[in-house]
């Protein structure tokens, strides 16, 4: 919030700069709520029930040390945590943000800054549609980190998210817990080069997290999405990204969900208890040049990967076994209405449904793609089913299956 009105005594107070205890560089600060900081600050006392924002941040490359202490609003309109608007180089770290309604740290214009090591709860509650808010917001913040923090927006809300990164190339999101947050754990939008490592993402109302539009480059690595309402990961209108060594588990809809996505690497992920396991989908303006390779996707309620009108990809090397969906509902890898894509070495084993399939939309959308070296065994329908106009490569493998034969569209020994 940039202004309001406060009562006569808090607004004489705002007055007063932080009354140091000590004149020593390492001593804590006395601070009341609304104060604008200009210099590093150690907080001395917790801020409570700050009836708008609980510190405004003033100056460029100055450290707010909570030390442990606590800054908790009043979920007053407009209100934020801790406000900084076009001053980089912000450290906010160590402590416990609760209770303010719009976001728990809001950084604007303030790039090279970080937000570590806090708790931020309950923020954004009551919001009705039109209202956005987020436990930490990254706007036009290039280069800048958020790490080390949990934040569990646990509220009734329209939307409020964990962490909302909002066009600010190269930030770095790393090593957070963003679980049951009223809409997203994590949205990252229109920030290029940007880097998300090794957060924990669960029980989210929405997705667990959310890339996309013009997030080129973006690295999602090494998270753990599970139990999220609806999907895992969601990665899409972008290209060039690196999507590595995530774990999907149990997530209401799909574990990770791509789309629109060009000349990407989705490698080295596993899949597990989701609806479906991966999903890449065409979208508006296509997906294609994206390689699939190295997954595993086991034990999915429906299916573990399927390309849905997606052309021109590689399916390599993949895992896709003991998926659940029935005949016509499921099965390890599933090509549905594209054509030109690449499947080889890939293993469906024990699926309920198929264990390889391609399956037209229209006659003949689905032409020209080409398998080879993939094995399917015991599949509760055929182990490969291709389309007429399927490219055998040769070298395709399957025994056990049910119904005979074994494959449709190509040879398998």
């Amino acid at each position: 919030m940039r202004s309001i009105l406060l009562s006569a005594v808090t607004s004489l107070v705002m007055v007063v700069w932080a009354v140091p205890l000590s004149a020593h560089a390492d001593s804590a600060t006395v601070v009341v709520c609304g104060q604008t900081l200009t210099h590093d600050t150690r907080l001395a006392n917790d801020l409570v029930n700050c009836p708008a924002d609980g510190l405004i941040i003033g100056a460029h490359h100055i450290t707010v040390d909570l030390a442990g202490h606590s800054v908790d609003g009043v979920n007053a309109a407009g209100s934020e945590g801790v406000s900084d608007d076009g001053y980089g180089g912000l450290r906010i770290q160590n402590g416990v943000i609760r209770d303010f309604f719009s976001n728990g740290v809001a950084l604007r214009n303030a790039p090279h800054s970080a937000v570590r090591n806090l708790t931020i709860r309950r923020i954004g509650d009551g919001g009705v549609e039109g209202d956005a808010s987020a436990g930490v917001l990254v706007k036009e913040s290039a280069e800048s980190t958020v790490a080390r923090n949990t934040v569990m927006n646990d509220v009734s809300a329209f939307q409020s998210d964990g962490v909302d990164v909002l066009s600010s190339p190269g930030v770095l999101v790393a090593h957070n817990r963003l679980a049951h947050n009223a809409w997203d754990g994590m949205f990252v939008l229109d920030s290029p080069r940007s880097r998300v490592l090794g957060n924990r993402l669960d029980h989210n109302l929405n997705q667990g997290m959310e890339v996309n539009f013009g997030s080129d480059s973006v690295q999602v690595a090494g998270n753990v999405a599970s139990n999220n309402v609806v999907d895992g990961i969601v990665v899409g209108a972008l290209k060039n990204a690196r999507v590595k060594s995530n774990t999907f588990l149990a997530n209401g809809d799909t574990g990770l969900f791509l789309f629109d996505l060009l000349d990407s690497n989705v490698t080295g992920n596993s899949f597990a208890g989701n609806a479906v396991g991966l999903v890449l989908a065409k979208g508006q303006n296509g997906s294609t040049g994206n390689r699939i390779a190295k997954n595993t996707s086991n034990r999915n309620l429906f299916a573990g990967i399927v390309l849905d009108h997606a052309a021109g990809n590689a399916v390599v090397a993949n895992v896709a076994n003991a998926n659940q969906g029935q005949p016509r509902d499921g099965g390890g890898i599933v090509i549905f209405g594209a054509s030109g894509n690449t499947v080889t070495r890939n293993i469906a084993n024990h699926n309920v449904d198929v264990g390889v399939g391609v399956f037209e939309d229209a006659p003949g959308d689905s032409a020209g793609n080409r398998l080879a070296y993939n094995t399917a065994n015991a599949n509760g329908a055929h182990g490969i089913n291709a389309v007429d106009g399927t490219i055998d490569g040769g070298g395709n493998r399957a025994h056990r299956n049910t119904p005979l034969p074994n494959c449709l569209g190509v040879v398998c020994s």
